[in-house]
């Protein structure tokens, strides 16, 4: 079980680059006093990194060429963006995180929802990937200074701090998720029959609920991963454009003939290349995983198993909008008003985008 307060090491870590500016409360959170003032700094930090990062590729015509120029400027443009919209969207629409929170206390309230014994562990593992995360981008923003021909400590320090931000914002999007795809999972134990067969149970936390409860406890959270999505739809769509372009351009580095001669500069991008498909990995496993556990509960519902239909009251329970309701209602993750569903097939659409144009990159000899 996964409560909030197991996730604060990530939430602690983040605040660090000015994403998430959040106090864990018990079971909700608060935008931390001065937050706005703090995220504003941080947004001009970054904004002032992104501009001074333009500035000096307008000097590195020569080092880079015009057409890797445009490609790492591309990159650079998107990154930013991605650090800058996640700190205005996730401020802006703070109100909606607590809202989807609220829903989530609703459901641990009505299921008696426990938190587990072993909590402490997710903790641990929660601060343990805080400190992987942090040395992974610590060490390319070494390697960046030590093989960037111009700014290497402008380029180092960009490298490791922008690229820690970006990854604390989509660990973040994950960790909530992971709130979600918990309680979805929890309710769908719950209206599973004991392997015995046996419908009585002793533990009030496992009673057998209605199906009309089912219903409200599914809507509720539904509706709390619908809110966490609309927060985190441009973000989303940011995400997955900037890793993608990042993963096709440095495969295209690693490829090209001049890099052979720097070690160092192909271990960074490998870093980077690996770094950027995780995150693909991360973003779409975890809606895909949340998403089905969530359209899960209603095939179960309906099942054989399902302890809802083993009650003598069923018929009584159950009406045409029951029914209707978990027949339609399908929860999935979007992008940016619908524009991409998140899911795993996704990622074979990027790998076959990136081949088709890296295939096209090289055919004509860039």
């Amino acid at each position: 079980m996964v409560s909030l307060s197991d996730i604060r090491p990530l939430l602690h870590t983040a605040r660090l680059f000015g994403c998430g500016l959040y106090v864990v409360s018990e079971d909700d959170i608060v935008v931390m006093k001065y937050g706005a003032i703090y995220s504003a700094l941080f947004a001009l930090l970054y904004a002032s990194f992104c501009v001074t990062n333009f500035y000096m590729l307008c000097w590195m015509d020569d080092v880079l060429g015009p057409r890797l120029l445009m490609l790492t400027a591309v990159r650079t443009l998107l990154s930013y963006a991605c650090v800058l919209s996640d700190i205005a969207m996730t401020l802006w629409y703070n109100w909606k995180i607590r809202a989807a929170l609220s829903h989530l206390r609703i459901f641990d309230r009505a299921t008696k929802y426990k938190e587990g014994k072993h909590s402490y562990r997710i903790r641990y593992a929660c601060w343990a990937l805080s400190f992987v995360i942090l040395s992974f981008w610590s060490i390319v923003g070494y390697i960046s200074f030590r093989v960037e021909p111009r700014y290497s400590l402008f380029n180092g320090i960009t490298y490791g701090v922008v690229n820690m931000t970006l990854s604390m914002q989509l660990i973040t999007f994950a960790s909530l998720s992971s709130l979600l795809y918990e309680r979805f999972r929890r309710l769908c134990e719950i209206l599973l029959l004991p392997e015995d067969g046996k419908i009585m149970v002793v533990d009030r936390s496992s009673r057998q609920f209605r199906l009309q409860e089912v219903w409200w406890l599914h809507s509720c959270l539904t509706n709390a991963t619908e809110m966490i999505n609309s927060v985190y739809a441009v973000q989303l769509l940011l995400w997955i454009s900037s890793m993608s372009f990042n993963t096709l351009t440095r495969i295209y580095t690693i490829n090209d003939g001049g890099a052979i001669s720097l070690p160092l500069l192909i271990v960074r991008e490998v870093m980077l290349v690996s770094a950027c498909v995780t995150n693909l990995l991360i973003i779409s496993i975890v809606c895909h995983a949340t998403a089905y556990q969530a359209n899960r509960v209603g095939r179960i519902a309906f099942a054989p198993s399902s302890a809802v239909l083993g009650k003598r009251s069923f018929l009584q329970d159950c009406n045409v909008e029951a029914v209707t309701y978990f027949q339609l209602q399908q929860v999935h993750y979007y992008a940016f008003f619908g524009i991409i569903r998140i899911d795993l097939p996704l990622l074979l659409s990027i790998a076959s985008g990136i081949t088709t144009y890296l295939v096209i990159l090289h055919s004509a000899n860039i």
